[in-house]
């Protein structure tokens, strides 16, 4: 009895052993299948992120150009725009639409201080656009005659004892100022023999020219408006 006792119980030994055994094989069995599909799985999901973050930086690399060219577009506009405002402020000044200062010559002409009550300048104020015309040959930027800016469509002419300059009236003496180059200017005027030297010699009319550095001119107070002169189309195409 005790010997079948102690064979059931090496038997039983040896089928416990054989039992654990079993269960380790198959735990590492079924643990190194599970570590592979993990791996392929994990190998999966990194070459789609890789793909995505690829994907991404195409993106914004579009997108920094697109930036570039609204930027660059955006510039030439802006210099297009400063261009045009520049453009047409100078258009303007030349056209009397600001008050302007800068050096130049001031002319300023009196009747003869020894008269027979007779008005030499005022009945021949028309010298004076022979002084204009000086000034503008000379190289002239802005002209004012008693305070009034004279420009392309400015109006002069005698009516009664005063002379009518932009529709308003101006009296004797006469004051001239000239935004410009004051040597060059100044040299035009007293040339030998020429308007100044005229005025002073033959019409006895006391002239006075003056060099300043700094003149004051105000602008133009009218609207300049055309009523038949209309633009050409250019004829000229853009590509």
């Amino acid at each position: 009895m005790k010997k079948n006792s102690l064979s059931l119980l090496i038997l039983s030994f040896f089928l416990g052993m054989l039992i654990i055994i079993e269960f380790k094989t198959v735990d590492k069995t079924t643990g190194g299948l599970v570590s592979s599909q993990k791996a392929n799985q994990l190998s999966i999901e990194l070459k789609s992120l890789t793909d995505r973050k690829k994907a991404l930086e195409k993106d914004v690399q579009e997108l920094d150009e697109r930036i570039q060219e609204y930027k660059d577009s955006e510039a030439e506009k802006n210099v297009l725009v400063k261009n045009l405002k520049e453009d047409t402020k100078k258009y303007e000044t030349l056209a009397g639409y600001y008050d302007v200062s800068g050096p130049g010559v001031v002319i300023t002409m009196k009747e003869p201080q020894e008269t027979t009550g007779e008005k030499v300048l005022l009945y021949n104020y028309d010298q004076i656009l022979t002084i204009i015309n000086k000034l503008n040959a000379a190289g002239a930027e802005a002209i004012s005659i008693n305070g009034e800016r004279y420009v392309s469509s400015t109006e002069m002419y005698l009516s009664g004892e005063k002379v009518i300059l932009n529709g308003n009236p101006i009296m004797t003496p006469f004051e001239i100022k000239c935004i410009g180059n004051s040597d060059i200017l100044e040299s035009a005027l007293n040339i030998r023999f020429g308007i100044i030297y005229q005025l002073r010699n033959e019409w006895n009319l006391d002239v006075d020219v003056k060099k300043q550095d700094s003149i004051e001119i105000p602008r133009y107070n009218k609207t300049i408006e055309f009523k038949y002169a209309k633009p050409l189309e250019s004829n000229v195409k853009v590509n």
